[in-house]
């Protein structure tokens, strides 16, 4: 059986649990990326089987339904913290700060993805694709450009060629260089990490939430739940990490972090 890049594929090994893109091919070893996790793996050529009931582009439209149902389901208690904070200074005058999100994404489609889920939440994010490995060079520059209130580093991770923590320390050198840039833990709340990224030097890097404690698979929407949450909870709540975590689809063991506040803020007039 021969595969071309792009093609979609699940391995033989683990009962085709995960469906993958064919990222590089190099002689009988393939470099894959999970179609719904963020999860990069390889695996020899002859444990693989190939996609062949959906294309790729039906695939990805069912998945966008998909997380627009989740997502629209999910605001309708998130968004009661907006409107607490407005029941306490009821003048019509008030308005919301718009809290400005940028987004770093090794993966386009997962990109494009999120940014309509951001559009369809009414967030306003900027999103860049940006491969794992020019993370760490490129932060600094967008961070001056755009000022972000959150900061979003993701792709993809996991075990590849025998070595854990695959991109790992890419997402530890952008959050580093963020850091630089911005120190307090507020002015710039940052997630960083995909599946099975190195989530003890994430924190210590400066990350406020980061995958995986556990070493767990993450969902590629979970960045953006927990941008929903800062986004929807007041400037005056520190939440508490297990709210955080259970916001999103993965939950205990994929996500963790540190106490944060949240970034409603509202304006006058």
């Amino acid at each position: 059986m021969q595969v071309n890049i792009g093609e979609l594929v699940t391995r033989k090994s683990y009962n085709s649990d995960i469906i993958f893109r064919v990222e590089k091919i190099s002689g009988q070893k393939i470099t894959l990326r999970s179609f719904r996790l963020r999860l990069m793996a390889d695996a020899p050529l002859e444990d693989l089987i190939k996609v062949k009931d959906k294309g790729f582009s039906l695939l990805k439209k069912e998945l966008l339904l998909e997380s627009f149902d989740y997502l629209q389901r999910q605001q309708k208690h998130l968004i009661l913290s907006s409107r607490q904070v407005k029941k306490k200074n009821p003048e019509n005058t008030f308005q919301e700060y718009q809290v400005k999100v940028l987004h770093f994404d090794g993966d386009k489609d997962y990109l494009e993805l999120s940014l309509a889920n951001y559009n369809n939440l009414n967030i306003n994010a900027w999103g860049f694709f940006v491969p794992e490995r020019g993370q760490p060079k490129k932060i600094s520059e967008y961070l001056k450009e755009y000022r972000p209130d959150i900061l979003v580093l993701t792709g993809h991770d996991g075990e590849l060629n025998g070595r854990l923590f695959h991109t790992s320390n890419f997402f530890i050198g952008a959050v580093e260089a963020a850091r630089s840039f911005e120190p307090n833990l507020d002015n710039l709340v940052i997630f960083a990490g995909a599946c099975q990224s190195n989530y003890e030097r994430l924190i210590a890097s400066g990350a406020n939430f980061a995958s995986s404690p556990e070493n767990k698979l993450i969902h590629f929407l979970d960045p953006i739940l927990i941008v929903e949450k800062i986004v929807f909870t007041s400037i005056r709540e520190v939440i508490p990490v297990k709210d955080v975590i259970k916001n999103t689809i993965t939950g205990e063991g994929g996500i963790g972090g540190i106490e944060t506040r949240g970034k409603l803020r509202l304006r006058y007039p």
